[in-house]
């Protein structure tokens, strides 16, 4: 998936469009709103607070009730959310041993947990409908995987939400200016592997890292270049004719907020499923599909195959710079208030 970031707003932007109905499930809602921002309207429940009702009340004999009652009254388990839960979100820094030991517990999650039983049944999607929605597919990946680094960086001290994330990311960059090269690489690698790990386990396609190690990885010249044609493509006016035609009607039917949601993640389904279908697996004009023509085979196994070699320059600026303006263009077709959105107010 690639990410951009000619702004940090822009980089939210892109994940906003390619997880509007994704990120739902790692946002923490107020008890007092119904929504927090578009892209976590609901509470999910791996994240909610948990009430604990002493069970003295049920006790028929005053012995069980002492016995029940010291139980009732020591502390909640540590997975639960205490009340005062957002005070102890107050990280101010981040090490690099810090990222990196992040980046190890999501591979754990990933190889082991709770992830892995979520990226298995994203797979056993398709093999049980071979028509299933690949956009759909993709949207439960991307949730499983913001899902396993909400929890990671809430244990870090950050709230697991969007906004907590996106702290983690700045205090991480800050930090990661001040490391070693080394270390830098390391960090880097890291999350590239985690990254081809979630594709390859969603995806059915254990042979994606392996590949990586007896192809090589793409060079960085080759991937601006994909990349640079997967901009033009996203360009394209009939694509964005199509973009704007699917988006112009407004499913909204009033102007609560939740129905702007509603509407506004319809769009970004709409862009998600034209970048999919229209600009890398549609044939143009007789010619073959672009991940096709870019060498990574037909279908959604080859859009599958780019994603995760491209994962190796997805900091790549000058790749950011291409898709940053494209889907720029994109958003703007699908009648998206750009500024609204980066004030996080759409």
């Amino acid at each position: 998936m690639a990410l951009y970031q000619s702004s940090k707003s822009a980089t939210s932007l892109i994940r906003r469009c390619f997880s509007s109905t994704l990120t739902q499930r790692c946002a923490q809602t107020p008890a007092s709103s119904s929504v927090s921002s578009i892209r976590f309207p609901t509470t999910p429940t791996f994240i909610k607070n948990n009430n604990y009702t002493s069970c003295a009340q049920h006790s028929s004999s005053s012995s069980h009730s002492i016995i029940i009652r010291s139980f009732s009254a020591m502390p909640p388990p540590p997975t639960a959310t205490p009340p005062n839960a957002n005070a102890m979100y107050t990280s101010t820094s981040l090490s690099p041993e810090a990222g990196l030991g992040a980046q190890d517990a999501m591979k754990l999650f990933i190889e082991h947990g709770l992830g892995k039983q979520k990226l298995q049944l994203i797979a056993a999607e398709k093999a049980n409908d071979n028509n299933s929605p690949l956009v759909s597919r993709w949207q439960k990946m991307i949730a499983t995987y913001l899902e396993t680094q909400c929890h990671v960086i809430s244990l870090l001290g950050y709230q697991p939400n969007e906004q907590g994330i996106a702290l983690y990311t700045q205090q991480l960059t800050e930090s990661l200016r001040l490391a070693s090269p080394d270390v830098q690489d390391q960090l880097r690698v890291a999350g590239r592997d985690t990254y081809r790990m979630v594709l390859s386990a969603a995806f059915n396609l254990p042979s994606l890292i392996e590949e990586s190690k007896t192809k090589g990885e793409l060079s960085v010249v080759d991937a601006r270049n994909m990349m640079h044609k997967v901009s033009l493509r996203m360009q394209d006016p009939e694509v964005l004719e199509k973009v704007a035609k699917l988006c112009s009607v407004s499913v909204a039917m009033n102007d609560s907020p939740e129905a702007k949601q509603i509407d506004l993640a319809r769009k970004h389904t709409v862009v998600q499923n034209v970048m999919v279908e229209d600009v890398y697996l549609t044939d143009k004009e007789g010619s073959v599909s672009l991940v096709q023509e870019l060498g990574f085979g037909e279908g959604e196994e080859g859009y599958i195959r780019m994603q995760s070699a491209l994962a190796e320059h997805q900091g790549d600026p000058l790749i950011t710079q291409y898709v940053g303006a494209a889907m720029m263009k994109l958003l703007t077709s699908a009648g998206i208030d750009m500024e609204a959105l980066q004030k996080g107010e759409a």
